[in-house]
């Protein structure tokens, strides 16, 4: 590529910008808590951009605007250039992550949901969190709106397109005998002000995915990056496996 910026983006991805347009390079970078725990693992960024392009172009087909533009492979993806809105969106089916660390430090669950890891959420919940600070931290409605990071009306939107979201790569994923725990979203604005899911979506990177069949025999096998976190196996191997069986 001729006459290209490129910058740092984040701790996996990298932007280049050319000719107006704007490209995401998925690197083979891989960080855990909070940036403290760093490695590279090989295929782990073309894995993440072509599940991702997987999960866009699905996204699309049923009415989600989203900022993908196209898949330069093996590990770019063409987006439009969105103005990220500072907070991380996380949709909960199953108590795992930070929600259980939560409960195991004594905060009271929420009527209906069990304080142990695998629990199923009924109904699934949604949660925020703040982008770009240092460590990201838990926040509630209200301060989203009094900070002026959304209105009332675009709340609402993203609740709603989230549950949406949910709802798309569930019912995909269970026929490939795989279950959605837990999944985090960005979302953007593009020129006109108008709302797209922006960065990625349906990686394991942002992902919690369980195989179905090891779940009803009480079992959690981790097909994402749990398996690096707290080092249960392969990362570039689980990467892999997972892509393999959503996208073949």
């Amino acid at each position: 590529m001729t006459s290209v910026t490129r910058k740092r983006a984040g701790k996996s991805k990298d932007i280049i910008k050319k000719d107006g347009k704007t490209f995401f390079e998925f690197t083979d970078r891989t960080t855990a808590f909070d940036g403290i725990k760093k490695d590279e693992f090989p295929h782990k960024g073309e894995v993440c951009c072509r599940l991702s392009t997987y999960w866009f172009e699905i996204m699309e087909r049923e009415g989600i605007p989203t900022h993908f533009r196209a898949f330069v492979p093996p590990n770019i993806m063409e987006v439009e250039y969105l103005e990220i809105i500072p907070i991380e969106v996380i949709w909960r089916n199953f108590v795992a992550g930070s929600m259980l660390k939560r409960y195991e430090l004594g905060e009271n669950p929420k009527t209906g949901i069990e304080p142990r890891l695998g629990a199923r959420i009924p109904d699934g919940t949604i949660e925020f969190t703040t982008k770009f600070e240092e460590k990201d931290r838990l926040i509630d409605e209200q301060e989203i709106i009094d900070s002026g990071w959304l209105t009332h009306q675009e709340l609402d939107y993203i609740r709603g397109c989230t549950r949406r979201i949910n709802e798309i790569m569930s019912r995909h994923l269970l026929e490939k005998g795989i279950i959605l725990a837990d999944f985090k979203i960005e979302f953007g604005k593009d020129a006109e002000g108008d709302i797209l899911l922006a960065d990625e979506v349906g990686t394991p990177d942002g992902c919690r995915f369980w195989d179905q069949n090891s779940y009803k025999q009480g079992v959690i096998e981790s097909l994402d990056k749990d398996v690096y976190r707290y080092e249960k196996g392969d990362l570039s191997d689980v990467y892999l496996r997972i892509y393999r069986r959503i996208c073949e």
